[in-house]
């Protein structure tokens, strides 16, 4: 397998970031509920684009978790801090299950549907992928993206165009990309609950409050699982701004305790 390509910024302890479907390291860059800068001066962020993009890759979370662990060992990193939104988090929590002794914090940001949750999300992933086509975007799948955009509207109203941008981002894949990653989507699910309630380390779940695509549901449940994480609901800038102090001091208590 061909790794993908990483972005790294900062030094110390490494934290991997996934982004989630129909995302990338350059929309991440854009949007994202985790601003990486400030917290580049305390850890090594490591992102990537999952499969480099390939239209052949294989997008399911199994699949993304066995190349984050090939991207871990060939870069010697015994430890990490996992992070990821929606399709990421999933990936993350696996990660978390396969692996227990190489994650030592984790950040889920908007989780993704799970168990009963995603049997219609399965569908409609079928349904879309269906809908892909080699050499061009068909109007209908153009459609089903810009009316799935998940985008905050205060962060659109901080930082206006973004919305615009991040859509032309994920209209900008090639075309048979779209059937690769959402079949992948459709052939993914989260690990048991018994599986999850086993995660021991500490965890920061993000939600927001109305994304239909990542209920605030599926992140209170993941909360009542696992036993030392903790939710914050961003409804607001100033939510959105209190987060970043908040992921910042989490970091630094994470970094701490795998000291001690």
């Amino acid at each position: 397998m061909k790794l993908p390509f990483l972005h790294i910024t900062g030094s110390g302890q490494p934290f991997i970031w996934l982004h989630g479907m129909l995302s990338s390291v350059e929309s991440d860059s854009l949007y994202s509920l985790i601003d990486f800068n400030p917290i580049s001066k305390l850890v090594k962020i490591v992102r990537y684009d999952v499969c480099n993009k390939s239209v052949t890759g294989d997008y399911t979370w199994n699949a993304s978790t066995e190349e984050l662990i090939q991207i871990a060992n060939e870069q010697n990193y015994g430890s990490m801090i996992l992070g990821g939104s929606s399709m990421g988090a999933g990936t993350a929590i696996h990660c978390a299950v396969k692996f227990p002794s190489r994650v030592k914090a984790l950040i889920l940001a908007t989780p993704p549907p799970a168990w009963e949750m995603r049997k219609d999300v399965k569908a409609l992933y079928e349904k879309i992928a269906s809908k892909a086509r080699p050499d061009t975007i068909p109007g209908v799948l153009k459609r089903i993206i810009q009316r799935n955009q998940d985008l905050p509207d205060f962060f659109e109203q901080i930082y206006p165009g973004t919305r615009q941008q991040l859509l032309q981002y994920r209209l900008s894949f090639e075309p048979s990309y779209y059937s690769q990653i959402y079949l992948g989507g459709a052939d993914s699910d989260l690990p048991t609950r018994k599986q999850i309630s086993k995660i021991s380390v500490p965890t920061l779940i993000v939600a927001l409050p109305d994304d239909v695509n990542h209920p605030l549901d599926m992140a209170l449940e993941i909360q009542a699982l696992i036993s030392r994480s903790e939710l914050v609901v961003i409804s607001s800038q100033q939510d959105y701004q209190n987060l970043q102090n908040k992921v910042h001091e989490f970091i630094l208590k994470a970094l701490k305790d795998n000291k001690s």
